[in-house]
Parts: C-alpha cells; structure tokens; sequence
C-alpha cells in the first residue's frame, strides 16, 4: 500500500487492531483514569493540553483509507478544542477518526480528575504511561522537547518492517524463573494505592484492587505455588467464564509486548503499538488445584507463544480476519498484565492518588471479558470489561477474582 509524505500503512498488528475497534464497536481501546492533587484553573488545564499535543506528535495522526488499506496520516485534532466535555464515547467508523479523547474536571478533595481514552492503533498496555506523564510533565511545567524537536517521532515505527527474533517464551505467565520478553516492571496500567476497593466503573465494568500488602501476600503465594499472579487469576477467570457459558473450554488471549522481540530495539521505546496476541483454548476446570491447572494453562500459553510469529497480511486479509473473529461464538478471556505505573511516571506518581486503566471488551463477537493488570504503589489491581454475560456476571466474576485473591493465599495451602 502506498502512502505519501508524513504517511505510512498500518502494520499489520496496527491495522488488526484498529479494524477490531472498528468492526466490534470499541474493542480494544484504553480508557484510563487518574486523579492529580490540587485544583487548576481550566485555562492552566487548557495551556497543558496544548504543550502535551506539541511534545506528543502521535496524538495529531489521523486514521484514513488508502489504495484498500488503512493508514497513518499526520494533522490537526478535529473538532473545536482538544480538550472534550463530553463523556469519551465510541467511533463505529475507521476513517478519519478521533485516535484520542480527554476530559478533565474537580475531583473529590480537592483534587483533578482526568479520563483519557486512547485508541489501540496507537497505544498499547506499555505505551499508556508514556502517553500520561508528557500531560503531568505540561501540566506541573516541568520541561520538555517542542514540536518541532520531535517531528521525526510522530509516525511510531512501522513493525513490519522490523526484525524478528524467535525464541523463548512470551506468554508472559510463565512461572517464577522462565525467560519471558514482557514483565511487570516496565508495564504501565492502573491502580490505586490508598487500600483496597471493589468499585463498579461502568456498565459491565469492575475493578478490583488489593491493599500492598495483600498484592505482596498474592505475589509470594503464586511464586511458591509455581506461578504468576497473571498467570493464576488467567486461570481463575476461564472457570467462571466457562461455568457461565456452560462451556468446557474458553479461548484466552494473552496479550504481549513485543518491544524486546525486535532487534531493532532502540526504535520502539516510546508510545506506539507493539502488542501481540496469542491465543490458546484452555479446558475449565470445577474446585479442585487451581494452581495446578494454572501451571498447566501457562503450559498451554507458552507452547502457543513460542509458536507465534508476526503475520505481514494485506489489509483485506486482516478485516476479512476480523470479521469472522466478530461472528465467532466461542467465549473469551483476553488478559493484559501491563506490570507497574510508578516508572513510567516518574516524579508525578506522587502526586497521584488514583489511576486506573480499562481495555474495553467491545460489542461483538462471543460472550467473555478483558482483563487488565496492573500495580501503582504497590497495589495490584484487576478491572474487568466484559460483553455478552448478562446483568449479574460482572458482580460474580468481581466476587470470584477478590475471592482468588484475598481468601486462598490466607487460608488455602500450596
């Protein structure tokens, strides 16, 4: 696919997820939610805004058809201000999309509660602290590169055209000890760290989160028991989904940074999407050793990522693709283990007392759920989206991951 000066076609991974956005009404995108201590005029919160999208070119590329395929296209926001009032919605359409949407407004306590929804095309698990602290970084005036020092950055990398190096596990549920690309340290997510709370977002929407403490007292129970905490509440998750389907098995999706899966690794650093999925369908298990159905799944999990390659599809291959997984029956999980915010947030982590990402599940499709991981101050939390599983699932699966959680690494022996 051609494309002209400032342009280029999606990757194949890119074009995947953003035809998935499009066609299952949503899928994909991150919504995150964070509040700052103090209050700012919204003049200052307008002046950040602007320095963000200067010091951030990603933010100014636009989604548009071309020769058949999708790609990348650099120019203004739309719309009459950057800064939205209205609630972050969903765009059905592909072409000429808004990749991004912001609002901002008084938290509790004097507090200022922002909510930044990003489309999957440009931004991925790793990649939503990146995007978050250049706004923190303008918004606290602290310096940065201009628009014009970062213009060569506003196209992130093209993968397709990268070097891929097989090898190794990167489910990223593997036990304590294995080798795997992606792990929790340099993730970014949500979370909060003033204790636990069980907190309904939205419609199909729950959160989970564990007190440091607990998050400690989870992590050490799964190394000892030979596993990771994703890899654990992965496993915990397909039985009930299955259990509510009345399904022997489910299909899991584990998500997957391939940011040190290619040998050019100083390329792919900053924001952009670099995320792979692997897929594996995984029999239910009813009581019993969860931990050893979990050590079994991570398995199943590691054989299908060692087996999983970059695809370099033409684009109506990938919506063709798309389009059948949208008419798919079958239950899923997809489970995102993005790892700790603190990093990438650098000073400002301090200043925030909550911040909390959702990858939506989307419209369409088979009936199953996204579950996203990630620790901010120590404090693991788990936010669950999910479609297609009636009005009382959400509340069972919320009860069954606290449950997972809290009650079995104090009471339940290894």
């Amino acid at each position: 696919m051609s494309a002209g000066e400032g342009e280029r076609g999606l990757s194949d991974m890119e074009a995947a997820f953003a035809y998935t956005h499009a066609l299952m009404r949503g899928s994909g995108r991150l919504t995150t939610s964070f509040t700052v201590r103090g209050t700012f005029a919204p003049d200052r919160v307008e002046r950040a805004v602007r320095r963000w999208l200067g010091r951030l070119p990603l933010l100014s590329l636009r989604i548009t058809g071309a020769d058949g395929g999708l790609c990348f296209r650099q120019g203004a926001p739309t719309g009459a201000h950057p800064l939205l009032t209205a609630p972050a919605g969903t765009d059905d359409e592909v072409a000429g999309e808004r990749l991004w949407r912001l609002r901002a407004g008084p938290g509790p306590a004097g507090t200022t509660r922002f909510r930044l929804t990003l489309h999957p095309a440009i931004c991925d698990a790793y990649s939503v602290g990146r995007v978050v602290r250049p706004l923190l970084d303008a918004l606290f005036d602290t310096p940065g590169p201009d628009a014009a020092d970062r213009a060569t950055e506003a196209l992130p990398p093209d993968t397709d055209e990268l070097t891929y190096e097989s090898g190794g596990c990167v489910c990223g549920v593997c036990g304590p000890g294995a080798a795997v690309a992606y792990r929790g340290g340099r993730g970014h997510g949500q979370g909060r760290g003033d204790g636990r709370t069980s907190e309904a977002m939205a419609p199909g929407v729950v959160a989970v989160t564990l007190t440091p403490y607990e998050s400690r007292r989870l992590r050490e129970w799964c190394r000892a028991g030979r596993v990771t905490v994703s890899g654990f509440l992965t496993t915990v998750l397909a039985d009930a989904l299955a259990r509510e389907t009345g399904r022997a098995e489910v299909t899991v999706a584990t998500a997957m940074s391939l940011r040190r899966r290619y040998a050019e690794r100083t390329l792919i650093a900053e924001p952009g999407c670099v995320l792979g999925l692997v897929k594996a369908r995984l029999r239910a298990g009813a009581g019993g050793d969860a931990l050893g159905r979990a050590r079994a799944n991570a398995a199943v999990l590691c054989s299908a990522g060692r087996a999983w390659r970059p695809e370099r599809r033409a684009h109506a291959g990938i919506r063709h693709a798309v389009e059948r997984e949208a008419k798919a029956r079958g239950p899923e999980v997809r489970v995102v283990d993005a790892g700790s915010v603190d990093t990438a947030l650098g000073p400002h982590a301090a200043r925030i007392t909550g911040l909390r990402t959702v990858a939506a599940r989307g419209a369409g499709g088979g009936p199953g759920g996204s579950l996203y991981l990630s620790t901010f101050k120590g404090a693991l939390t788990a936010a669950l989206s999910s479609h297609g599983l009636g009005e009382n699932w959400s509340a069972r699966a919320e009860r069954e991951l606290s449950e997972a959680a809290l009650l079995r690494p104090a009471f339940s022996p290894l």
